[in-house]
């Protein structure tokens, strides 16, 4: 017959094992639903809002095995010497495991038909003077940001994957400068060449725009990461969940070996 001393620590260490599954199935499956908004908030820019490709890749390449685990690899990586960046956290990127996941998931399930695409947000410029020694519009030039640029550059121009734009500008033409930039990209970084003569989907008025607008973010801005949606718990809330049910099972067993025992 089992001791008695030994019956709640088999207990406490039984049921710390059954609790592990439900903190690991937090994980779960990529959600797609979730997928798409991130999928639009970071990746539409470069990979076009149906995917078929825009400054980045066609997405409908992804074939073989293990597809997903293909993407997943992709996405946290990114692709050395291309525009690729490494979006996972432990390659510098914004990302969690469980926001890679959910987006390899839309992206798998648009492509194969089971998820609806979906939209891009609507953004509505607001009234912007123009500067008298700039030319082009600079209210037209916030909605081409905000389509093209704020992903990489910050909403406000503080700066993300990009640098930051809402600074003073070191050189005679700033205007001329940043539209050179833009029109042309930096080659071996992931800055790529947004103008349509390059291979670009920016026409010369939206490039002559976008560098008006540019020259109006204020440096002073405070800065404002794009937001991204909520969801289920990632990766380090699990491990935080299994930390917390393991120090409850440290203490169970330390107050019942420390309790007096009667005579």
């Amino acid at each position: 017959m089992m001791r008695p001393r030994l019956l709640v620590p088999i207990l406490t260490v039984a049921f710390l094992f059954a609790l592990v599954p439900v903190a690991l199935a937090q994980e779960g499956p990529g959600d797609p639903v979730r997928g798409g908004e991130l999928y639009v908030a970071n990746c539409a820019v470069c990979h076009g809002v149906d995917g078929q490709g825009r400054i980045g890749a066609s997405l409908e390449g992804f074939s073989g095995i293990d597809p997903a685990t293909a993407m997943e690899s992709v996405i946290a990586a990114g692709v050395p010497g291309s525009v690729m960046p490494a979006w996972g956290q432990a390659n510098g990127g914004p990302l969690s495991e469980k926001d890679i996941l959910d987006i390899a998931s839309y992206v798998l399930a648009t492509f194969a038909g089971t998820q609806p695409i979906m939209p891009l947000p609507t953004y509505i410029a607001p009234t912007i003077a123009r500067l008298p020694e700039v030319q082009g519009n600079p209210s037209a030039g916030a909605l081409v940001y905000h389509a093209n640029c704020a992903m990489c550059h910050g909403d406000r121009g503080q700066g993300r994957f990009g640098l930051p734009l809402a600074k003073s500008w070191p050189v005679n033409e700033p205007a001329t400068y940043i539209q050179q930039v833009a029109r042309e990209g930096i080659a071996g970084t992931t800055m790529p060449a947004w103008a349509q003569a390059n291979g670009g989907p920016l026409t010369e008025e939206e490039i002559g725009d976008v560098a008006a607008f540019i020259l109006t973010l204020n440096p002073a801005a405070v800065p404002t990461p794009i937001p991204q949606p909520a969801g289920p718990m990632g990766s380090t809330p699990t491990l935080l969940l299994l930390g917390v049910l393991g120090l409850a099972v440290v203490i169970v067993l330390v107050l019942y070996y420390r309790r007096p025992r009667s005579a």
